[in-house]
């Protein structure tokens, strides 16, 4: 459903949220189709989320996009919520429609998207937050085995798959960071095994890495290097933030998305071959 007439206000809200390639990638996309839309990052605090979502409609907005750390307590803010948003416990698109908020996940699609028909077989993700809940459902829906390994083994659990421990013993086909580890430069600390969410040593070249994390300048993640080095194929986030775009824009305006220019602006360059 197209946004209502006058609606061309658009936004990426999260905390931070200045890394963003939102901005950049739903720009091109408007200005290579000629719509005359909008779109900027807004910096939302958790305490401030609700009255944020109360003035979406008054403030003439089309729908935001949602990222850390409000993809789970958006959803309770919303009037109504898509099957899969609900199943997978999290948001990351709210359209704004005839007066009410109506929550959406592009999430799974994006990583679906970005991993390009990959055979389903044993997946591990890493994380238990609003991402890693949207890609156990997305996964689990195209016929992956899942588990999960997280700080919080009760969020773990709560995914209702198999938990493993964190840190991580053992690698899968797929592994998925669906935490922000490396999206920083890395430090140490409790519970983060060298410079990312996954030992190094554990990265075989059967298995795919996914990270969902991504650096707004385009460098790599700690992940995404270390996977490459040892000759894993290597899913940047990028690629993922393109993915969940291409389905948020299409929710948004009603319009096919231009993809070419979305995935450009989003890297900021010229892309790897997918």
């Amino acid at each position: 459903m197209a946004a209502e007439p006058g609606r061309r206000r658009a936004a990426v809200i999260g905390h931070p949220v200045a890394h963003s390639r939102s901005p950049a990638m739903h720009t091109a996309a408007y200005r290579a189709l000629g719509l005359d839309w909008h779109y900027i990052a807004i910096d939302v605090e958790p305490g401030d989320l609700g009255a944020f979502a109360a003035g979406l409609d008054p403030g003439g907005f089309a729908g935001v996009n949602v990222t850390i750390p409000h993809k789970q307590a958006v959803l309770e803010l919303c009037d109504e919520v898509s099957d899969e948003a609900r199943r997978a416990g999290s948001v990351n698109t709210v359209l704004v429609r005839d007066g009410r908020l109506r929550g959406e996940t592009t999430d799974g699609f994006g990583l679906l998207w970005a991993l390009g028909g990959l055979e389903p077989a044993d997946a591990l993700v890493l994380g238990a937050g609003g991402a890693a809940r949207a890609a156990v459902t997305a996964l689990a829906d195209a016929g992956w085995q899942v588990a999960v390994s997280a700080r919080r083994p009760e969020a773990a659990a709560a995914l209702g798959v198999a938990v493993e421990p964190w840190p991580p013993r053992r690698a899968a086909r797929l592994v998925v960071n669906a935490t922000p580890l490396g999206q920083q430069p890395p430090g140490p600390g409790p519970g983060q095994p060298g410079p990312g969410p996954i030992p190094a040593e554990l990265i075989t070249p059967e298995v795919v890495v996914c990270d969902l994390a991504y650096r707004g300048d385009g460098t790599p993640t700690p992940l995404v290097e270390a996977a490459a080095a040892r000759g894993a194929r290597a899913v940047d986030g990028l690629d993922v933030l393109v993915g969940q775009g291409i389905a948020a824009f299409e929710l948004l305006t009603g319009v096919p998305a231009p993809v070419d220019v979305m995935r450009a602006a989003a890297w900021g360059r010229t892309p790897p071959d997918r």
